[in-house]
């Protein structure tokens, strides 16, 4: 089927869901390890596990959507532009949008409620092409094609410890909530 073939291959799928994956988990531990302190005071350590679970299913399911909408991407652009450096691609746009939204985030956490930054939300569809454009032109070079390459695969590695503690996480999930 001529469909099926204008799709990444597993290896290439894997490897830009590793960068997708270090990036929404490693947020999330960092906003967890922040949290953690003033959790101790009013949490019991159940809790505080229990929550850790449902962010850890959370991030699987926001890894899933963003893999799923870079295929999607991929799908419609013509396959010469980006599957044919469908890793460097992927994950220059996963590594740009997912740092634009953490900037996002941050800059929400530290705005007052009478002081929210709006300004960011108007400039975000150009700042969306803009990543869009990039990361399409930039894996033309090849020193960045060749630096993307090599960071996404060795980020697979990081799936040997992150997909168990997601198993492990969306045990306890089911667990806590069924019961």
């Amino acid at each position: 089927m001529k469909i099926f073939s204008k799709l990444p291959g597993k290896q290439q799928v894997a490897q830009v869901f590793a960068v997708i994956s270090i990036l929404i988990y490693g947020w999330t531990t960092y906003r967890f390890i922040q949290k953690l302190p003033s959790w101790l005071y009013y949490l019991n350590v159940g809790e505080i596990i229990s929550n850790y679970s449902f962010t850890l299913v959370l991030n699987f399911l926001e890894a899933l959507l963003c893999i799923s909408l870079i295929i999607v991407i991929g799908f419609l652009l013509p396959g010469r532009i980006f599957m044919e450096r469908f890793v460097a691609h992927g994950s220059l746009l996963a590594v740009f949008s997912l740092g634009y939204l953490i900037y996002l985030a941050s800059a929400i956490g530290q705005s007052k409620s009478s002081q929210f930054p709006s300004e960011l939300f108007t400039q975000t569809p150009y700042i969306f092409l803009t990543i869009f454009l990039l990361a399409i032109v930039l894996p033309f070079l090849k020193p960045v094609q060749k630096i993307t390459d090599g960071f996404a695969d060795r980020a697979v590695i990081f799936l040997y410890i992150l997909l168990p503690v997601t198993v492990l996480g969306t045990l306890i999930f089911i667990v806590t909530n069924l019961f």
